[in-house]
């Protein structure tokens, strides 16, 4: 068992460097555990041994004793017996003296039988031979001293105690007494090999139980120095260095031993040396994201106003498109009546007739109408230039009542939709109220209205047009106006907020109504629009504005 411990020992100080903890661990306990198990099969074995001891005195020599005992017992109970018999006067109890003695012969007998099958030492099978001897010679003279009494041959009887069966009993007491010394001596040496395998068993129990401690406390104290030496100190210390380093604290002095070059504290140092290094790195980067957000944002800033002088040239450009045709026929229209006049004034006052008047005038007529209808053009297409730039500081913001903002603008709009047959109807809850800009919602009301009039019921005689709005939360509404007119082109759907882009250019149609509305709508409302529709089947737009717009 010793070479054993000290078989795994030596290997487990050979592989201790290859060997992880866990593994290590796992041998050093798993060698304690077999030296635990080596204690209690070795106590095992050796309570085996005592209890075997201690079975052999109680099985073999301890009945011995007994039956030695008993004999003793029987054979003084047959000397009282016959000395009673020879005393007693009275038949009934000398009858009684003589059952008791034949009643003990049968005992003794049977008891000689047990202790002769019984005893196997040479010493005391020599003892059982005088003793079945004695035995034969006393229960002969035991018979005639019975038969004598039985005859009331008391003086007879008498001598045949006195001078034949007093020998044989003292003789039979004597060899009886030299046995039971014999067995008793027996049961000592028996005790004495009890108390042996019990101290011996109790030694080797303790030197394991012993041995097991010490080689525990070994492995704990060799582990346990492994650890702190993995760890490089006390694990609270490696724990907090750990938690500083984890909350951000990079600068933590971390104390190393020199003898720690393996440890896991030595590797936190150097991990916290690289990832001061990362950081510095990572903040050089950050500085240079800045410089560059900043740089971009620059760029941005160029870029927007690129974007809104290129928009502006476009808007120009468009403006003047727009006024070319109106203007350019205006123009022409007079420069007609200034040709015309200057003609009719050459020629007319010498030759003026009355068909040359009318036809003047005609020309006039003509030349007028077509004059007022140019500039009555450019005038609507320069309102709705100035409705591009609304200027939000001259907006008013005010807490109202949605219904009413609607109602007056249905109730403005409703001469133009008596013009055909075309039908307005709301579906306003009368309790939402708002902290917004009025005008500027009808404004965009108006603009869709108009739209769906003009686009939406084109070469068609009737219509409808609802407007609905519900609450979507409890800071937002969504307030719809949809038409059941002929819809919006899928190719053409993306761009309806675009200035200038119109299905009906050059009959009547500038392009800018939506446009304006989706400027108010995510400007100064704050909101968002969105237009949906299925050719054939009507147009639905979607105003998503806040309850309250901030103050600008």
């Amino acid at each position: 068992m010793r070479s054993v411990l000290q078989s795994l020992l030596t290997a487990s100080r050979l592989h201790s460097v290859s060997l992880k903890i866990g593994q290590r661990l796992a041998l050093s306990y798993g060698a304690v555990i077999l030296l635990l198990v080596l204690t209690m099969a070795t106590a095992v074995f050796q309570l085996k041994t005592l209890s075997e001891t201690t079975g052999e005195a109680l099985n073999d020599r301890y009945p011995k004793t007994l039956l030695v005992n008993q004999l003793t017992q029987e054979l003084g109970l047959i000397a009282r017996a016959m000395r009673n018999a020879l005393i007693l006067a009275e038949d009934e109890q000398v009858a009684e003296q003589l059952r008791d003695i034949s009643a003990a012969k049968i005992r003794m007998t049977q008891t000689l039988v047990e202790l002769k099958q019984s005893v196997r030492d040479p010493v005391a099978l020599d003892l059982m031979d005088k003793i079945r001897v004695v035995h034969s010679a006393y229960v002969i003279n035991q018979d005639d001293f019975i038969q004598l009494i039985g005859s009331q041959r008391m003086g007879e009887a008498r001598n045949l105690l006195v001078v034949d069966l007093h020998g044989y009993q003292n003789t039979y007491f004597e060899l009886l007494e030299q046995l039971r010394r014999f067995q008793s001596e027996r049961m000592v040496t028996a005790s004495h090999e009890v108390e042996r395998a019990y101290l011996s068993s109790r030694n080797w129990i303790l030197s394991i139980a012993a041995l097991a401690l010490l080689l525990s406390v070994l492995v704990t104290a060799s582990i346990t120095r492994s650890l702190l030496a993995k760890l490089g100190g006390e694990p609270e210390y490696a724990a907090e260095v750990a938690r500083t380093i984890a909350a951000g604290n990079l600068r933590v002095d971390v104390e190393v031993g020199h003898r720690d070059v393996s440890s896991l504290l030595y590797a936190m140092k150097l991990m916290q040396g690289k990832l001061i290094e990362r950081d510095e790195a990572v903040q050089q980067v950050n500085a240079e994201l800045v410089q560059l957000i900043e740089t971009l944002r620059l760029t941005q800033s160029e870029l927007v106003a690129q974007e809104k002088l290129a928009a502006l040239g476009a808007l120009v450009a468009g403006i003047a498109h727009e006024l070319n045709t109106p203007i350019g026929n205006g123009l022409l229209a007079a420069s007609t009546v200034v040709d015309r006049t200057s003609s009719f004034e050459r020629n007319g006052l010498q030759t003026l007739t009355r068909s040359s008047l009318v036809r003047y005038l005609n020309e006039m007529e003509a030349a007028g109408d077509i004059l007022l209808r140019n500039l009555s053009r450019a005038s609507e297409l320069i309102v709705s230039f100035k409705q591009l730039a609304v200027d939000r500081q001259s907006a008013q913001r005010r807490r109202f009542a949605l219904t009413d903002v609607v109602n007056e603008v249905c109730l403005t709009l409703q001469p133009s939709l008596k013009a055909g047959a075309f039908h307005l109807e709301q579906q306003i809850p009368p309790d939402i109220r708002m902290l917004s800009y009025p005008g500027p919602l009808g404004q965009v009301l108006g603009n869709l209205i108009n739209n769906a009039i003009r686009h939406g019921f084109e070469d068609r005689d009737e219509g409808l047009i609802c407007i609905t709005a519900i609450m979507k939360d409890a800071g937002h509404l969504e307030l719809t106006v949809r038409d059941n007119g002929r819809g919006i082109d899928p190719a053409h759907l993306h761009r309806v907020f675009e200035p200038f882009f119109t299905t009906r250019l050059g009959s009547g149609g500038s392009g800018l109504g939506l446009h304006i509305a989706f400027n108010i709508v995510t400007s100064i409302l704050a909101g968002k629009i969105r237009v949906d529709s299925v050719p054939g089947q009507g147009c639905t737009v979607t105003l998503l504005l806040p309850l309250e717009t901030i103050d600008s």
